[in-house]
């Protein structure tokens, strides 16, 4: 049975161009640990300062300005302290950020709310709901802020329904207030085109296995004006801000991914708007199927689609399509391989009921094709029909 990987939004495959970019590390001096105070510890800094240099010119930030971590949740974690710490410094003690942030974001911030949370504790959040189809308005957040605004977090694109936020316009709106801007860019860093410098960002967050880099590694880049908070302690590791060996194999291989990325973003999201828009209209065909998130493809990421699908239920139907061989998911990949309920979903007003029956799958541009599209959508609809018939028979029983 050949495998149907549709779940290229909780990770992707490594790129060839990766493994080879990490496998060279072996082949040199750049094997040694970039703190060493002799050749071959120079020869692996200079190693990992190249791969860092292909960061923040993927990226058009500056160099100085990239971090690098073990990942999405860690960066997410290292930014929101920042913005935390800088906060507490000018007696500033409110955060806003989107009902719809990943929970590394979520929970990061009830620690900040706790009594005993760094920096004091004590901090008041405000979470800002989207609209109906997943986007946060902007004069909803506009509406959120206040004196004591330290810190806005919204992320560049949803993860569960693709939604792409107006970050844009929510940093601007942020830089005339003095208030601090950070943006998981974990979905949209390798498939939307990013401009840190032009943007205005102060904290930005990515991880590379969201972009055939490898799993482990992400970074965190943080604007010249402020200086980031350590999260990790210890040596001087990442200019003093992040302790521990740097993991220059993994930097190397998010470097070639991110480059390979975004040189062929373009044509990428070109593809992937082609083959969701045939996915979309094979589930459309599907009895009680309802395609969530923005209908405008500017709005959203293309390779992402959540649909429902009435009277289906999803655990149900993950495992009758793995059984198929199609590989999809029913939300976030953080919570053990559980099912929990959708904290995005309730945010954007779907029902329990309905929310029970989501499924997302998501695409990737080098790694389907039309035939993948297809045979999805098909075992899709044979699922549906065959847990429905199950559903009628067990009432009837």
């Amino acid at each position: 049975m050949s495998l149907i990987y549709l779940d290229n939004a909780a990770t992707t495959r490594p790129s060839t161009a990766a493994l080879d970019a990490m496998r060279l590390i072996g082949t040199g001096d750049a094997f040694a640990n970039p703190a060493s105070q002799h050749a071959a510890g120079d020869a692996a800094r200079q190693t990992l300062e190249g791969a860092r240099r292909t960061v923040a010119e993927c990226l058009h930030a500056r160099p100085s300005e990239v971090e690098f971590t073990s990942g999405g949740s860690e960066a997410n974690n290292q930014a929101l302290l920042t913005g935390a710490a800088h906060g507490a410094r000018e007696g500033r003690r409110h955060i806003v950020a989107s009902a719809i942030e990943h929970p590394s974001v979520l929970r990061c911030l009830d620690w900040l709310a706790s009594a005993d949370g760094p920096y004091g504790g004590g901090f008041e959040i405000t979470l800002v709901k989207p609209q109906p189809d997943g986007v946060v308005a902007v004069e909803d957040v506009k509406a959120a802020l206040c004196e004591d605004t330290a810190l806005v977090s919204l992320m560049y694109a949803n993860n569960e329904v693709g939604a792409v936020q107006p970050v844009r316009e929510v940093c601007r709106m942020c830089r005339k207030r003095g208030i601090l801007f950070h943006t998981d860019a974990v979905q949209a860093a390798g498939h939307l085109p990013l401009d840190f410098t032009r943007d205005g960002f102060d904290l930005l967050t990515l991880s590379a296995h969201k972009f055939h880099g490898p799993r482990g590694t992400g970074a965190l880049l943080c604007s010249h004006r402020i200086v980031p908070a350590s999260l990790v302690h210890g040596g001087a590791q990442e200019r003093g801000h992040r302790a521990g060996t740097a993991d220059v194999a993994s930097a190397c291989g998010m470097a070639a991914a991110l480059r390979e990325a975004t040189n062929n973003l373009e044509a990428d999201r070109a593809r992937l708007e082609a083959l969701r828009e045939r996915l979309v209209a094979q589930l459309e065909r599907i009895d009680g199927a309802r395609v969530l998130g923005p209908s405008l493809p500017e709005r959203r990421v293309g390779g992402i689609v959540a649909v429902t699908l009435a009277g289906v239920d999803h655990e149900s139907a993950l495992v009758l399509l793995d059984g198929r061989g199609v590989c999809v998911s029913a939300g976030s990949a953080c919570a053990a391989g559980a099912v929990e309920k959708s904290h995005v979903l309730a945010a954007m007003g779907v029902g329990d009921e309905e929310a029970r029956t989501y499924l997302r799958i998501s695409l990737d541009a080098a790694e389907n094709d039309e035939a993948d599209v297809d045979a999805a959508a098909a075992a899709i609809a044979d699922v549906a029909a065959t847990l429905r018939t199950r559903a009628r028979e067990v009432g009837r029983g």
